[in-house]
């Protein structure tokens, strides 16, 4: 049979053989002598003296010295070829004997697999009696069998093909040496084929198989005997329909549990399946089959053996699942396979020429197997104990379970006690399954120096190999076997989580890690913990002695009088699955791993790799830390070799568990895992009787007397189908046993954490802006912590940035939340910037809150800066020793500072704050949002997830790993992840309702704990102000012109004429500029006699008139002629006010050389007094007086629209005002005019205007509104 995983080996070609030099070679090498021969007679002959003789023999003795310089250079080019030739031929040959023993090593490992699987029938007695003796369960093949796989019985033996195919070298180009080429061809003839190989039959693919020959009845019994000892009852059912005189040569069958009838049973149990045959073979035939073959997937196989003693009249019919047996002295010519015996019986290793099998219309030559009844019956009792009987169901010979055996497990209903007493050598000791023979195979985890394999091992195992099963069987084992104390566990699996599902209720288990192909972050996190691990373990034993190793700890504590004086520092092992994918994703863990190769022998770290595939170079770095390698069944030849060394793993059946470990250069042991997924064994009742024995003393296995069936039948053994599994069953047991395993591995930081609960977690000595944000995860310190922000210190300001739903804002209502449940609201204020989307607007009802600002309440966003600008210049003022309460300005949106004009102030604000108890929360969308100046004050940041990783500042590659759609994940300026506080009382009121509700309950509590106690709320400039109220606010005794109130200090401003003798007023139509003449010109009678202050109005549209008395008015004027008239009459008076030559300077301070009223122009609407449309201005004859107008006394005041106010800056009267810095008053207008006064119209409520006084500071203010009279 052609094996499924064959592996190829190409021999080196033979070498080639040189050509000889021939004739023409030796003349070449000859040419140059015969040339210099030729010389010499030329010289000897014509050379002058000498006799002719002496010249003759001198030329002879030359020729004959070159002609034997000749005959040696070519004998010793011959010589040299010759050399090469045999050298090269014996190098050759040596490498054809290497590669022969390579092919007969593989041969005879081969052989000795197929015969330990497949053994001689006369020899099934003496294997099972051997795997008995030597604690062994089943055969060998009935742990390999599962279903789909192939029937494969041996029938026979002969040639076959091998598992390392020799192939023939690509042919030279060249003569090739013919002995070297002779000995290629030798070896390639004599490794084509395997000899004495098992010839296998696939019992699936054979409906029906006829054996011919006068010994085809003792073939039939050894392909009988093959079958029931390579395949479990469940897999095979052997039915016996026989003549009734052939029926005792079939009288052995009744010991097999194959033939165990499933429906019929009497007092021994189920009746044995051995028919006579009736008058109507063809008839019985189809009736066996009808009720013994299943024909379902799972249903066992149907063996049927049709012994007539002559060929049936008919060839039985192909049914599925059933294979039919005939064994016939002449060849019926049916159809189908059949076996013809050609001579008698050889031995093995005889030519295996002299008999065939036809299988599929393809010819197997090879010696089919005789069996005779003695060696059938023997086999067949040693295989009774799997059958069924009155107290026991088929495949249970009895005994302790062959699972808990092997694994050094307690019995189901035993108490667990993994801390019971361990010798030295069973330490890290953990059966992981059987070998062939039915041992224990044990998987040592100390290391070499010890006594056991090395801390350090790999598994590689196909889809279906039983990987994660032979990883639960190991870690289960070493769990039942060992105290928490003694060792701890990390469980790794880097898709999914089924491997070590229900693994985590183990005392054992350190971290269980699953699901990392999912999220990236958690590889990292892994990383971090698995380095912190081993960090801490040095720590520890640094602290502890120092001590060099785990080892040496352990002894000092074992000689100590108080070991408890001394750490304890269990043994860790870390199983990674699917290793190989994980270093495919994260290449840089390579390092980690070989950091706990180099580190882990000496701290105690054990590391076991596995994965479904092992890619080239994957292990590169790691080899050398590799102690032990187990290798399941591989996808291909090459994966086994690089996993074992050998191919064999390749040609494993396609079996769970079966596989090979490698300990050392030592040969493979193949073992078959333990499976302890399935449900637990269930031990048969006791009972008090005695059991019953019925003797075999009548036909086919009935009792000469057959007993009634008891009323009570026995429970077989049996496993539980219903309970739970043997892996649930002892994790139960274990649960909670000993002390719990460090934890390696913390639970990512998933669900937000309440920010009360955090708050039980504050220091009691935590100063009063110690405000706890959320949770910061630390896995390489393998703890979590209240990440505090500490408002005293870092310049007292915290910018959070995220992007858009990155739970900034939550992070803002956290921190304000805290604030409230720490301080007062006498000893905290705090105001609130809602530029972004309302976010904030909750935390109105909080008393510590003075105000909550919305960008679309821009006048209140001026008050409110202008508030803290006013709060902090007082304390500036007062000094340090003042105390006062704590200010905080929480900004939500800073971008939209950028649109405004207020991120200016806040900058300075925030620049000032620090020193004057003013501390700054703001969140941002980008860190560019924040210009360079502003972003170095803020001392504490958190970076939530971002648009951009790459415009991270603490660090790129973790924002990348930050996950979205997780609202609060972000990272520390410390680069550790962290995860935001909801602002709620517990997370249990989270869960009982709704986030928003749970948030407003907390804050009723603030609030209900205060009770009266609030900030001071923000006070507002007012709609209205009347001018009566504005002058009961002043300070009495002053000469100022009130115009109405500030916003920065709601108190009232004015003009003092003296030094602010102008004011121009621009603005909108409805924006209050004619009310502030009023106001003006009132303020103005009200301060001064009329003695003393005359009032010249040019009022076109008359919107004044009336409002004043008429003692202060020197004129009314409404037209242009008589504002033409009127003003210039003016100019000609105030001229003569000039001072003249002899004014002293004096004079000049004390304005004493002239009599009478200031005079003061009030302008109405200038764009219709003063039109740019026409020539000349009624108003020119003031513009050459009014750099001289406090000589003279004249006051100008002078109000217009501001549409086309840019443009008529060029009028002469205005031109002078600018030039003069004459005091301006900006009213509503609109954006769209550009710069007025040097700042950006806006639109303001009637009155409202910004008053820009020459070298101050602009003011917000609410001019006073006077009622005009009435008509």
């Amino acid at each position: 049979m052609t094996s499924s995983a064959q592996e190829q080996v190409v021999p080196r070609p033979p070498p080639l053989v040189a050509p000889a030099d021939g004739a023409a070679g030796v003349a070449m090498n000859a040419l140059p002598m015969l040339g210099s021969v030729g010389s010499v007679v030329l010289v000897t002959s014509t050379s002058a003296g000498g006799s002719g003789l002496l010249r003759l023999v001198a030329g002879g003795m030359f020729v004959l010295t070159t002609l034997g310089f000749v005959a040696v250079q070519v004998d010793r080019q011959r010589t040299q070829r010759d050399h090469q030739r045999r050298g090269a031929r014996t190098a050759y040959l040596r490498h054809l004997a290497q590669v022969r023993d390579l092919l007969q090593g593989a041969a005879a490992r081969q052989r000795e697999r197929s015969c330990t699987v497949h053994p001689h029938p006369a020899q099934v007695a003496g294997r099972m009696a051997a795997l008995v003796a030597a604690g062994g369960r089943r055969p060998v093949g009935w742990t390999a069998a599962g279903p789909g796989d192939p029937l494969l019985v041996r029938w026979g033996w002969g040639r076959g093909e091998p598992d390392l195919v020799p192939v023939a070298p690509p042919e030279p180009e060249g003569d090739v040496d013919p002995v070297a080429g002779d000995a290629l061809r030798r070896l390639l003839a004599a490794h084509r084929e395997v000899p004495a190989l098992p010839l296998l039959l696939d019992l699936a693919a054979t409906p029906r198989l006829c054996v011919v020959g006068a010994e085809a009845t003792s073939v039939v019994t050894a392909i009988v005997v093959s079958s029931v000892h390579a395949l479990p009852p469940g897999r095979l059912r052997l039915v016996v329909l026989a003549d009734p005189g052939r029926l005792a040569a079939w009288e052995w069958v009744k010991w097999l549990p194959h033939a165990a009838d499933p429906t019929a049973r009497d007092a021994t149990g189920p009746l044995p399946l051995v028919l006579a045959a009736s008058d109507d073979p063809a008839s019985d035939l189809v009736g066996a089959t009808a009720t013994t073959a299943g024909g379902g997937p799972h249903d066992p196989h149907l063996l049927l053996v049709l012994d007539l003693g002559r060929s049936p009249t008919e060839p039985p019919v192909p049914v599925p699942g059933v294979t039919v047996v005939v064994p016939v002295g002449r060849d019926p010519g049916w159809p189908g396979d059949r076996l013809v015996l050609a001579g008698p019986a050889t031995t093995p290793g005889a030519p295996a020429s002299d008999r065939h099998l036809r299988v599929h219309a393809a010819e197997v030559r090879g010696s089919a197997d005789r069996c005779g009844p003695a060696s059938a019956e023997a086999a067949a009792r040693r295989l009774a104990p799997y059958g069924p009987g009155p107290d026991r169901a088929a495949d249970d010979p009895g005994g302790p379970d062959p699972v808990l055996a092997a694994l050094d497990l307690p019995a189901p209903d035993a108490p667990a006690d993994p801390g019971r007493p361990r010798a030295a050598s069973d330490r890290l000791r953990v059966a992981i399954g059987t070998d062939q023979r039915g041992r224990p195979v044990h998987l040592d985890l100390k290391e070499a120096a010890h006594g056991g394999t090395g801390p350090h091992g790999l598994v590689v195992g196909a889809t279906g190999s039983g990987k994660s099963e032979l990883l639960r069987t190991l870690v289960l084992g070493l769990a039942a076997t060992h105290s928490p104390g003694d060792l701890n566990l990390v469980l790794v699996d880097y898709k999914g989580g089924a491997t070590f599902a229900g693994l985590a209720a183990l005392p054992h288990t350190s971290a269980l890690i699953t699901n990392l192909a999912d999220e990236a972050v958690l590889v990292e996190r892994m990383g971090d913990a698995l380095a912190g691990e081993l960090q801490r373990r040095q720590e520890v034993l640094r602290a502890a002695g120092p001590f060099a190793s785990r080892h040496d700890l352990e002894r000092a504590r074992a000689a100590s009088a108080d070991p408890a004086s001394l750490p304890r520092l269990p043994s860790l092992l870390v199983v990674v699955d699917e290793f190989s994918e994980l270093l495919a994703a994260e290449p840089a863990f390579v390092d980690l791993f070989g950091a706990i190769g180099r580190l882990g022998r000496s701290l105690g770290v054990h590391l076991l790799l596995a994965s479904q595939r092992l890619d080239e170079g994957r292990l590169r770095g790691l080899e050398a830390h590799l102690s032990y390698r187990v290798g399941l069944r591989t996808f291909s030849a090459a994966e086994s070799r690089a996993v074992l060394g050998v191919p064999d793993a390749a040609a494993l059946p396609a079996v769970p568990g079966a596989g090979y470990l490698r300990t050392g250069p030592e040969a493979l042991v193949r073992f078959t895992a333990s499976y302890v997924s399935g449900p637990v064994p269930v031990p048969p009742p006791r009972t008090a009787r005695a059991p019953l024995v019925v003797a075999f003393t009548g036909p086919f296995g009935r009792p000469a007397v057959a007993p009634s069936i008891p009323a009570r039948v026995t429970t077989p053994a049996a496993r539980n189908r219903t309970g739970p599994t043997l892996l649930e069953s002892v994790v139960d047991r274990l649960a909670g046993q000993g002390p719990p395993a460090h934890q390696v591995w913390l639970p990512p930081l998933l669900a937000s954490p309440a920010l009360g609960e955090l708050l039980l977690d504050r220091p009691d000595d935590a100063g009063p802006v110690l405000v706890p944000l959320g949770l910061l995860d630390r896995p390489r310190e393998q703890r979590r912590e209240p990440l505090l922000v500490d408002l005293a210190v870092a310049g007292g300001h915290l910018v959070v940035v995220g992007g858009p739903r990155s739970g900034t804002s939550t992070l803002l209502r956290t921190a304000v939340t805290a604030l409230a449940l720490t301080t007062d609201p006498t000893q905290t204020h705090v105001h609130v910037l809602d530029l972004g989307g309302g976010a904030l607007a909750p935390l109105a009802t909080l008393p510590h809150v003075a105000a909550v600002v919305t960008r679309a309440e821009p006048e209140v966003v001026r008050r409110l800066l202008a508030e803290l600008r006013r709060t902090l210049d007082e304390r500036e003022a007062a000094g340090p020793g003042a105390t006062a309460p704590r200010l905080v300005l929480v900004v939500d949106g800073w971008g939209a500072l950028r649109d405004g004009e207020w991120e200016q102030e806040v900058t300075a604000l925030t620049a000032r704050g620090p020193g004057l108890g003013l501390h700054v929360l703001a969140a941002a969308t980008r860190w560019a949002d924040l210009r360079a100046a502003a972003r170095d004050l803020f001392g504490h940041r958190v970076e939530l997830r971002l648009g951009d990783p790459l415009d991270s500042e603490v660090d790129r590659r973790a924002a990348a790993r930050v996950p979205a759609g997780r609202p609060g994940h972000g990272l520390a300026a410390s680069g550790h992840r962290l995860l935001v506080a909801l602002p709620v009382a517990s997370a249990r009121e989270v869960g009982a309702t709704t986030r928003e509700a749970a948030e407003e309950a907390l804050r009723r509590r603030v609030a209900a704990a205060s009770p009266g106690v609030t900030a001071p709320a923000l006070r507002l400039l007012p709609a209205r102000v009347l001018l009566t109220e504005v002058r009961r606010a002043a300070a009495p005794g002053t000469e100022r012109l009130w115009l109405g109130v500030g916003e920065e200090r709601l108190a009232p401003v004015g003009l003092d004429p003296a030094t602010e003798p102008h004011l121009l007023v621009l603005g909108d139509g409805g924006s209050g500029r004619t009310g502030v003449l009023r106001t003006l010109a009132l303020e103005v009678v009200r301060t001064r006699p009329a003695s003393q202050a005359q009032l010249l109005v040019l009022d076109p549209r008359r919107t004044l008139l009336g409002a004043l008395p008429g003692a202060h008015l020197l004129d009314h004027v409404a037209d242009d002629d008589h504002a033409r008239s009127a003003v210039g009459d003016l100019a000609a008076f105030l001229r003569t006010r000039l001072p003249g030559r002899d004014v002293t300077p004096a004079s000049l301070r004390r304005r004493d050389w002239w009599r009478g009223a200031e005079v003061w122009v009030l302008v109405d609407d200038h764009e219709l007094v003063a039109p740019p449309s026409r020539t000349g201005s009624p108003l020119d004859p003031l513009v050459a007086l009014m750099p001289r107008a406090r000589d003279v006394g004249l006051h100008l005041v002078v109000a217009r629209r501001a549409g086309g106010a840019a443009r008529a800056a060029y009028d002469p009267l205005l031109q002078s005002l600018r030039d003069l810095g004459g005091t301006g008053l900006l009213l509503s207008a609109s954006p769209e005019e550009g710069s007025l006064l040097g700042l950006r119209p806006a639109y303001a409520p009637p009155g409202r205007g910004r008053l820009v006084p020459a070298g101050r500071a602009v003011t917000v203010v609410q001019t006073a509104w006077a009622e005009p009279p009435e008509v």
